[in-house]
């Protein structure tokens, strides 16, 4: 997964989940109507930003998240242009709903029949395809598919009036907190072999070491008690392997 937002002409293959109502689309996180045909976004997708056409990498995916209700539609995206990935899904600049897709459900299946009926005069060319037809489907349009990325790492970084707050590396903090340009990250504690950073004295290393025997190297400032590294270890454990020991 790369830091940097890229861009594509080709389409990248992505699943969505909408709420259905009086023939029409609805998305489900946002106030937004989907049409038939091209759709190009608000503005261009950042990480600084959360413009953009959100597509699931995989459809499993969109049902977990999404796809509860008996009144869901799924449906195959192309998403093309400028693209921020993420870890299960991506943002686009441009979408264009390719094909829906059949429910397995008892219950949907029943509600999905009618939902059809009504979709069809606003979405004419957009073909129904089984679940067991979607890589074909993907193939016969000459899409590709992105697989679910690692998350972010998570880094360190040190605030202006000296307080270590935890943001992902590259992206750092969000422009909504205060002098955000200003915080440094801080390289990773295990990378350095004193135990104070050669840099700024009042950084010294914490260690911690996990249930499975994993360890892991942290800033702390001293005089600070309680490092609030450790608290993070198990439910980020997959976004700190830049601070766990080899």
């Amino acid at each position: 997964m790369t830091h940097d937002p890229m861009y594509t002409e080709g389409g990248i293959a992505a699943f969505r989940c909408f709420k259905a109502s009086a023939g029409c689309l609805h998305s489900i996180a946002a106030s937004f109507t989907w049409q038939p045909g091209d759709l190009e976004a608000d503005a261009i997708p950042t990480f600084a930003n959360t413009s953009g056409f959100w597509g699931f990498k995989t459809l499993p995916e969109a049902t977990y998240q999404e796809g509860a209700g008996d009144d869901r539609v799924f449906a195959l995206t192309e998403h093309w242009g400028k693209i921020v990935e993420h870890e299960k899904g991506l943002r686009s600049q441009f979408a264009e709903i390719m094909a829906f897709i059949e429910p397995v459900r008892p219950t949907q299946r029943a509600a999905f029949a009618q939902i059809r009926q009504a979709l069809a005069p606003n979405f004419p060319g957009v073909p129904m395809i089984h679940q067991r037809g979607i890589a074909a489907k993907i193939q016969e349009l000459g899409l590709v598919t992105l697989p679910k990325a690692a998350p972010y790492p998570l880094m360190q970084w040190l605030a202006p009036g000296g307080k270590l707050v935890w943001a992902s590396e590259t992206i750092g903090l969000p422009d909504t907190v205060e002098n955000a340009g200003r915080f440094e990250m801080l390289p990773a504690a295990v990378s350095y072999p004193d135990e104070t950073h050669p840099a700024d004295q009042r950084l010294r290393k914490v260690r911690y070491e996990d249930a499975g025997g994993d360890r892991y190297v942290f800033w702390e400032l001293v005089g600070v008690e309680e490092s609030d590294a450790l608290a993070l270890v198990r439910p980020a454990e997959g976004s700190i392997y830049r601070h766990r020991v080899q």
